[in-house]
């Protein structure tokens, strides 16, 4: 319907400005990306143990199962990117800490692709599955079950099967990319000497 529609647009705005928020908030050297988590959770969790309390906890459980999944999962997947840049900042290891924030950024930027994969079908199934209320409890905690199993699937299973050796051709870390600089353990490169 019109309405399911009008939702489907409010949670993908609603739902990505959240995981950006996690995101970019890690730029406060990942303190911004542990409070947006925190506050989120605090949130989730007073909502649901109200509920819960007040008798309403069926309906609020019957809503969630289905898109909690990829919801969360990408909700986390984006926290995980914002400490990323925060731990870039904080402990840019032997890089420039401009050079360490700019390889996280973009390892970041990635991940938020598939963050937002993740949430513009969380809101598909939050508005135009989850908002069916008169679909019994265990239809839609066995649908909620399947997904969490698929989203657990694709992300112990995502990427594997890949050429190895296109990996293996890389340096260990981007410290030992730059000239001059040697990782624990090597061998410091012969200095060339014009004669």
């Amino acid at each position: 319907s019109g309405d399911d529609l009008a939702m489907f647009g409010f949670y993908v705005m609603n739902n990505v400005s959240i995981a950006l928020r996690t995101f970019a908030s890690g730029l406060l050297a990942g303190i911004g990306t542990i409070f947006v988590l925190i506050m989120n959770g605090v949130m989730i969790g007073g909502v649901a143990g109200h509920l819960q309390g007040v008798g309403h906890g069926d309906p609020f459980w019957r809503f969630v199962a289905g898109h909690s999944a990829p919801e969360l999962t990408a909700i986390v997947l984006a926290g995980a990117a914002g400490m990323q840049l925060g731990l870039a900042l904080v402990a840019p290891g032997r890089r420039r800490r401009v050079d360490a924030l700019i390889e996280s950024g973009k390892v970041g930027a990635k991940l938020c692709l598939g963050v937002f994969a993740m949430l513009v079908f969380a809101a598909f199934v939050e508005a135009f599955w989850s908002s069916i209320g008169w679909m019994p409890a265990w239809i839609k905690f066995s649908v909620g079950g399947v997904l969490w199993t698929l989203t657990l699937l694709w992300l112990v299973l995502g990427g594997r099967g890949r050429d190895a050796s296109a990996h293996a051709a890389l340096p260990r870390d981007a410290s030992s990319a730059r000239p001059g600089m040697v990782g624990p353990g090597e061998p410091k490169p012969e200095v060339l000497r014009q004669g």
